[in-house]
C-alpha cells in the first residue's frame, strides 16, 4: 500500500508536465498560425498593391496617349511649306498658290500690332481681288489664334494655317525665316520664290506700295 502511495505523486507530476507541454505546444501552434496568417496577409497586400499600381500605371499611360498632342506633320521649308489647316482638318500649302503672287501674313493671338494690321491686310486683299493670294499663318501661339482670325474677319476668307515645330509652333516663322516676333509678312512671286520678308508690321498703304513694287499689282 505504501508503494502505491509513493507512485501516485509521480504519476500526478508526470501528468502535470505533459499537460504543461501540451499547453505550450498549443500556444506555439497558435503563434505559428498567427504568424503564418500575418505573412499571408502581407503577401496578399503586396500583390494587391502591385496590382493597383499596375492598373494606375496603365490608366496613366492611356490618359497620356489621349491627351498628349499629336506630333504635327508637315514641311516648314521657305518655298515648300505644307501646314495643318487652322480652321479645319485639311492642309494649307504654298503650292496651292502657285501661279499667283502670294502674301503670307504671320500672326499670333498675343500680337498687338496684328490687331490693326490683319484687318488692314484683309481690306487690301479685297481691293486687289484675285491678283494676289493671301494666306494667314498662326505662329508662336498657344492662344486662341483661330478666335482672333474669326474676329478679324479672315476666317473663311483666306486659307488659314497653323505653324508647326520649334517652340509653340514656330518652325516656319522663327526656324526658317528667323522671325523676331510677330507680325511678319513673306511675299512670294507667282513661281513660289521668296521676294521679300518683312519683319514687323505694315500699314494698308505700305502693303499696297509693296504689292505694286514687287508684283506690279494695284488696287
Amino acid at each position: 500500500m505504501a508503494r502505491l502511495v509513493g507512485i501516485h505523486p509521480m504519476i500526478h507530476g508526470l501528468s502535470t508536465g505533459m499537460a504543461r507541454a501540451s499547453n505550450k505546444q498549443r500556444r506555439d501552434q497558435r503563434r505559428q498560425e498567427a504568424e503564418d496568417k500575418r505573412r499571408a496577409d502581407a503577401r496578399k497586400g503586396t500583390i494587391r498593391n502591385v496590382g493597383i499600381a499596375a492598373a494606375i500605371g496603365v490608366a496613366l499611360i492611356g490618359l497620356l496617349v489621349v491627351l498628349w498632342p499629336e506630333s504635327a506633320i508637315g514641311n516648314t521649308t521657305a518655298t515648300g511649306w505644307d501646314l495643318p489647316q487652322l480652321d479645319g482638318d485639311g492642309r494649307v500649302t504654298l503650292a496651292d498658290s502657285r501661279g499667283t503672287p502670294t502674301v503670307a501674313a504671320f500672326f499670333a493671338s498675343w500680337c498687338e500690332v496684328c490687331e490693326h494690321e490683319i484687318p488692314d491686310y484683309l481690306a487690301v486683299s479685297q481691293q486687289v481681288g484675285d491678283q494676289v493670294h493671301f494666306v494667314g499663318i498662326d505662329t508662336q501661339d498657344n492662344g486662341s489664334g483661330l478666335g482672333d482670325a474669326e474676329r478679324w474677319g479672315i476666317a473663311g476668307v483666306w486659307p488659314l494655317a497653323r505653324d508647326i515645330g520649334g517652340t509653340s509652333g514656330s518652325g516656319l516663322s522663327t526656324g526658317t525665316f528667323g522671325a523676331r516676333g510677330s507680325p511678319m509678312t513673306v511675299f512670294y512671286d507667282e513661281s513660289g520664290s521668296v521676294v521679300h520678308v518683312q519683319q514687323g508690321g505694315l500699314s494698308a498703304q505700305q502693303l499696297l506700295a509693296a504689292l505694286d513694287q514687287f508684283f506690279g499689282v494695284r488696287a
